[in-house]
């Protein structure tokens, strides 16, 4: 019974062995469809992988070119200009460096690297006159990263899982002298943005506030109750719509939002917990009209533009409207333009309805507002009728 065992044991080991070294041999790869970034233009394809040891990591590039190939030394070449964590050295054909260092990954191996796979074959070019086609992938590395599976052809495979590189990618600012408008009163200011897409748009305010921070839904409320063109909807602390809409532009994006960045980096909570403090940029997005940098982590590069002032006239209203005493005290009189049905709004300065009314009137009929429980400051009247909007700024002392 103990040699049985003992046999089984064996054979056991053998296998074990057998399997273990099978499995070792199989050079991991990366599908293309996982690949974050393609480098180049072209309806050719490429996977780029270099793989280092201390850590043991290997990454994947996409790179797209046109015609029937491309030498080794072209695409890698193409790849560190527009990837600065790349970088490589070679000479005479050989290379003897590759380096990548992002900040927190710093890769490199040195001596001479002249092995490389195309397409699960050991390379028999110098990467400066190696050829590759549609659908290669090239593949380097070293014995200090690799297994060896045939000494006399210098063979090896290397067994580290494929990580995709993601793409670089610069958050689009804005300087705090750049935007038009500012909400809310006080010593400090955070600039609050939204991307949105269909078309690509990126819109800023300002906001100034009292006290050192302010929760962002406090800040987002005030900017929606200041600004009618924008809107938002959320529950549970998580923002499901976000809207602008000015009578050109109609913005809108639908679907949990939970994807905000705070000075670039992204927001940890909902958006009725986060703090925000004085210098902060929010900028609001969804992957539909970003980068993907890591995981969860995007940013947008679509240029910022400062929202203009909103002063509850819609730019394309150019009729003006009379108006007398104008500063008034305690009462003014609205000249009517149009018989008719004419609908009579007051705006403040942050355009907020303060009164409405309609009333039946003929042309050059006067039609009297009471000032008297407004506060001193701007407003804006605008009258409307069956489509023609006339108005104007009036002054409360």
């Amino acid at each position: 019974m103990r040699f049985k065992n003992f046999t089984l044991l064996f054979l056991m080991g053998i296998f074990g062995l057998f399997t273990t070294n099978m499995f070792a041999q199989q050079d991991a790869t990366i599908d293309p469809a996982d690949i974050r970034w393609w480098i180049g233009e072209g309806e050719n394809e490429v996977v780029f992988i270099v793989n280092w040891a201390e850590p043991d990591t290997a990454l994947a590039w996409g790179y797209r070119f046109s015609g029937e190939s491309v030498t080794v030394e072209a695409m890698m070449d193409e790849i560190a200009e527009k990837d600065y964590r790349f970088s490589y050295e070679g000479a005479n054909g050989w290379l003897s460096d590759i380096m990548f260092n992002d900040g927190v990954l710093d890769l490199s191996l040195t001596g001479m690297w002249w092995m490389y796979i195309v397409s699960g074959e050991m390379a028999q070019l110098g990467y400066t006159t190696q050829t590759v086609v549609n659908g290669d992938y090239v593949k380097w590395g070293d014995e200090s990263c690799g297994i060896i599976t045939d000494p006399e052809t210098y063979s090896y495979v290397w067994e580290t899982p494929i990580a995709p590189v993601y793409p670089l990618a610069e958050e689009a600012m804005i300087d705090f002298d750049d935007i038009l408008y500012w909400v809310g009163e006080g010593e400090n200011k955070a600039v609050f943005a939204v991307n949105w897409n269909e078309p690509n748009k990126c819109l800023a305010w300002g906001y100034r506030f009292n006290g050192e921070s302010i929760i962002l839904k406090e800040l987002m409320d005030n900017i929606a109750a200041a600004d009618p063109r924008f809107a938002f909807d959320a529950a549970y602390g998580y923002v499901s719509d976000l809207t602008f809409d000015d009578g050109d532009l109609h913005l809108a994006l639908a679907g949990m939002y939970f994807m905000y960045n705070i000075n670039g980096y992204a927001a940890w909570y909902g958006y009725d917990e986060q703090t925000i403090v004085d210098g902060d940029f929010i900028k609001w997005g969804d992957e539909s009209c970003g980068t993907e940098i890591a995981q969860w982590t995007y940013v947008w590069t679509q240029t910022v533009e400062p929202v203009s002032v909103y002063d509850a006239v819609n730019e394309n209203m150019v009729n003006t409207l009379s108006i007398y005493p104008n500063p008034a005290v305690n009462e003014t009189f609205v000249t009517i333009e149009n018989a008719g049905l004419n609908e009579v709004s007051v705006y403040d300065i942050q355009g907020r309805l303060v009164s409405k009314e309609s009333v039946m009137a003929n042309n050059g009929d006067q039609v009297r507002l009471s000032t008297e429980t407004l506060t001193s400051g701007v407003y804006f009247v605008r009258v409307s009728n069956d489509g023609d909007v006339r108005t104007a700024k009036l002054v409360v002392k």
